[in-house]
């Protein structure tokens, strides 16, 4: 038999002081005076009896009904063990002590199974786990920045905690404690030593910028939007999280002079034409590290962009696309076209010299004995090419931006450069070269000017 649900209020007679509930006049006329009051009987590993349980302050007789049918459903999890019965009568008395919640359903049926105590709520850490390991329909690319977000910044800084017990306020020690990392890391770089960041599990201590802590805060508030959704918490405690707005700084890209002199001063080098397919043509990163020559037509000068070649745990795989867009035709000039046929024969003599050890994966630019480059390498190399060579240090991604600044310049329409760089609308492309559409436009302003008589145009310039 079920508990009892009855109305009460805390009204007291106005002579004698007593509590006039459950005779008070108000509770027979007006249907919303006062509260709700559940009441029942649990075994418990205390008591050899059922134990009385009593819970008030429901606001309508609704909520309190559902309640106490929580309450059974997690009751009815024993499945008639009388021991199992107990401990689950332990845990509905402790958790909505002092106006506590009902654990998760799933979370008590997990934890009764593996025969864990039941008074301790899922983690965030075993939680994002769980969330992770059930986003199987994610890109590759995705998956990847999620898991690095939950390994190196939401397990080691939020993970302990108990899932329905975290609060904004704990969000925002998180998001201190990455700032003091970057505070920490500016002043080791400044003393020429390695920065002390307690609970940094990264390999390599790295500033993170208000970018990435965006994209962090975004995996937390993805993951809590699910436990919310599943009912393991009340709310999504980043709703009442605001962070400092992500703000975009203009690319630092090179003038086409700089482009010119990099390119020929770093002629025979052995990365000499990746740096041109990122400096003219705009390819990512992992595009031109992972390019094959089954992507090549040389014939036609071109080259098609479609699944990238990763290396992951030692092993050369292939990747994902960023987007859909990602998988597009590129067009080469002849010197680029020209300088890969003179490359693959120079490649062809080096895998004649290693023969069978000699680790064939497609690539167009590899070691000499055929294995793949290490990104982090490559960006590297530039920046230190550049240095070398005296030009401003921009970074290989910069590169790229560096492509799609001369397009513009050049005259190139925006849906062409959209469709080189591999964007998904011409909205990205707009949006992140700007300052390149402000200059022609000027230029464009002053070249409709020019077309006019010598008269007309002066009265122009007034």
């Amino acid at each position: 038999m079920k508990g009892s649900i009855k109305r009460y209020c805390t009204c007291t007679d106005s002579v004698t002081g007593r509590q006039l509930s459950p005779n008070c006049p108000a509770l027979q006329s007006d249907t919303k005076h006062g509260l709700w009051n559940y009441r029942d009987r649990f075994v418990t590993t205390s008591s050899p009896d059922p134990k009385p349980f009593q819970r008030r302050g429901f606001r309508t007789k609704k909520a309190a009904g559902e309640f106490r049918e929580r309450v059974y459903e997690i009751l009815a999890l024993a499945k008639g063990d009388q021991a199992a019965l107990r401990r689950l009568g332990d845990l509905v008395f402790a958790a909505t002590k002092r106006g506590g919640q009902l654990p998760d359903l799933a979370d008590v049926r997990r934890r009764l199974g593996l025969g864990g105590a039941l008074d301790q709520s899922m983690t965030v850490a075993e939680w994002l786990t769980t969330w992770i390991a059930g986003k199987r329909k994610l890109r590759e690319s995705t998956a990847d920045s999620y898991q690095g977000h939950i390994d190196h910044f939401l397990i080691p800084l939020l993970g302990p905690m108990p899932l329905d017990r975290l609060t904004e306020l704990h969000v925002y020690d998180a998001l201190d404690r990455i700032e003091e990392w970057n505070t920490e890391i500016a002043l080791a770089k400044q003393e020429g030593r390695k920065p002390v960041c307690e609970g940094d599990t990264r390999e390599r201590s790295r500033h993170v910028g208000i970018a990435t802590q965006h994209r962090i805060f975004a995996t937390l508030r993805n993951a809590l939007n699910a436990a919310w959704k599943t009912r393991r918490v009340d709310q999504n405690v980043c709703h009442f999280v605001e962070l400092p707005p992500e703000t975009r700084e203009p690319a630092r890209v090179w003038s086409p002079e700089q482009v010119g002199e990099f390119l020929a001063r770093t002629e025979g080098d052995r990365l000499h034409l990746l740096w041109r397919l990122v400096l003219l043509r705009g390819l990512r990163r992992g595009e031109v590290i992972g390019l094959r020559w089954a992507d090549l037509d040389l014939e036609h000068r071109q080259l098609r962009v479609t699944s990238p070649i990763l290396q992951i745990a030692g092993k050369v795989v292939t990747g994902q696309p960023k987007t859909r867009a990602g998988e597009r035709l590129v067009v080469l000039d002849p010197g680029t076209a020209a300088g890969l046929k003179a490359h693959r024969k120079e490649q062809l003599k080096e895998r004649m010299k290693f023969a069978g050890a000699y680790d064939d994966n497609d690539l167009v630019f590899a070691w000499e004995d055929g294995t793949l480059y290490r990104p982090d390498y490559v960006s590297r190399l530039f920046r230190t090419t550049a240095e070398r060579l005296g030009l401003p240090v921009i970074t290989l991604h910069m590169g790229r931006h560096t492509a799609a600044t001369l397009a513009l310049e050049a005259g190139v329409p925006v849906k062409v450069v959209s469709d080189q760089l591999g964007h998904a609308t011409t909205t990205i492309t707009e949006n992140l070269y700007q300052h390149v559409r402000r200059a022609m436009h000027d230029g464009a302003a002053e070249a409709v000017v020019a077309l006019l008589p010598d008269r007309k145009r002066g009265e122009a310039a007034q």
